[in-house]
């Protein structure tokens, strides 16, 4: 099944999700949140490397991390695709990822 999550969008946290819902919410969180952001799980998420690239070097840098941290952390998703949908209006790099679950 594809699914395609947005890191526009901020669902609220359903903090009894199961199934489906569940792993497409940790694959939201896994491209939402940066390395050392989580007390209890420091290496969790996205290197913070990327932020003063310059855009095109800073989408190739964050898609790589957003393909690598959803493998290494969500093993029961295949991505299928990340895509760079442009920034926001604090300037942050929008993606879409499309998930195979």
């Amino acid at each position: 099944m594809f699914i395609t999550i947005r890191t526009s969008e901020f669902p609220m946290i359903d903090w009894a999700a199961t199934g489906t819902a569940e792993i497409v919410q940790n694959v939201f969180t896994l491209m939402n949140t940066f390395k050392y952001e989580v007390a209890y799980d420091r290496t969790l998420g996205l290197k913070q490397d990327f932020i003063d690239m310059p855009e095109q070097e800073a989408v190739a840098f964050a898609t790589a991390q957003i393909y690598s941290v959803i493998k290494e952390r969500e093993p029961r998703v295949k991505v299928i695709d990340v895509s760079y949908q442009g920034l926001d209006d604090n300037a942050g790099l929008l993606f879409e990822v499309v998930i195979d679950i």
